[in-house]
């Protein structure tokens, strides 16, 4: 959501302008059983009662990484980077996932 623009379109690297609060929340729909409800969420969603963008920083890189690889650059052989099975899996989950926010913004 965070790519697609739906979440932190205006924030910049200092300051997030999309934070939830405990009073305000944001929800978005459950990864785990897309809306259905499980034990993870209950409802089918998760609250964000901060910064969005701090939720998900540990697959921002990699998030970062498969944007520039459809781009046709791929991350360098050898050192961290060098993890080409589970590199290729994760953008396999980004290109469904975006698949599946473009059919929604179809359906709207």
């Amino acid at each position: 959501m965070i790519r697609r623009g739906r979440l932190c379109s205006l924030c910049t690297r200092t300051e997030c302008k999309s934070k939830g609060t405990p009073d305000s929340p944001i929800e978005i729909e459950c990864g785990s059983c897309d809306g259905q409800g499980c034990d993870s969420c209950q409802d089918g969603f998760v609250s964000i009662d901060g910064c969005p963008g701090e939720m998900c920083s540990d697959v921002a890189m990699a998030v970062r990484l498969a944007g520039l690889f459809e781009k046709g650059i791929p991350p360098v052989l050898g050192g961290s980077l060098d993890q080409s099975a589970w590199f290729l899996d994760a953008v396999s989950v980004f290109k469904n996932e975006e698949a599946a926010l473009r059919a929604e913004d179809y359906d709207d």
